[in-house]
């Protein structure tokens, strides 16, 4: 429990950027206690200057997938925007069809990006590095090998996000709390199949 008030008010710094680096270090020690199969794989809240390292690296990872999504939306939504703006029927039409899409682009782009990325970071917490997260032959050979265990995290996942939304009927503010429990569960579940994957 004590761990878990600790990474609540680290979620609630997640809004100046600086919390995720050490909550993202935090699931990537316990991701690494589940893959070495400790019993009590809860790290504890020390090493902070290591933690806000390795949190760094899987930060960068996330960014730099999620980067050509951020890319397209930009290149492609404030031309749109900016025809919607101007008043005039024929530019309304194009921005609409360029929105549209932009929509077709992003969403199942930003879905497959979802599915893959807690396989890339498995990969680099196994590494110890940030090229880990791209090595796209492995990452993909873990995945394939392992459908149905990765599909059940998945599963887990969402189950463990929707059970995080009844935080709001602790006045909003345990929403931080079981938000930050939902992760751990997440990195719980996706470490678990990355032990007992097939060699």
């Amino acid at each position: 429990m004590e761990k878990i008030l600790v990474g609540g008010l680290f979620f609630l710094a997640g809004f100046l950027i600086v919390g995720w680096f050490f909550i993202l270090g935090y699931c990537s020690r316990l991701a690494r206690n589940v893959m070495n199969g400790v019993q009590r794989p809860l790290p504890e809240w020390d090493e902070l200057g290591d933690m806000f390292g390795e949190g760094l690296r899987l930060f960068i990872v996330v960014f730099l997938y999620l980067l050509p999504i951020v890319v397209v939306a930009v290149l492609i939504g404030v031309p749109a925007a900016l025809m919607n703006a101007v008043r005039n029927e024929s530019a309304e039409m194009l921005g609409a069809g360029i929105s549209g899409c932009m929509v077709c682009l992003i969403v199942p782009f930003s879905l497959a990006i979802s599915l893959w990325l807690p396989a890339a970071m498995l990969r680099s917490v196994s590494t110890n590095s940030i090229g880990g997260g791209f090595e796209f032959a492995a990452i993909w050979a873990f995945i394939r090998d392992n459908a149905m265990n990765y599909l059940l995290a998945i599963v887990i996942y969402f189950i463990a996000r929707f059970i995080a939304g009844f935080g709001f009927i602790l006045l909003c503010i345990g929403l931080i709390f079981t938000g930050f429990w939902a992760l751990l569960i997440q990195t719980y579940g996706f470490a678990q199949v990355w032990r007992l994957r097939r060699p």
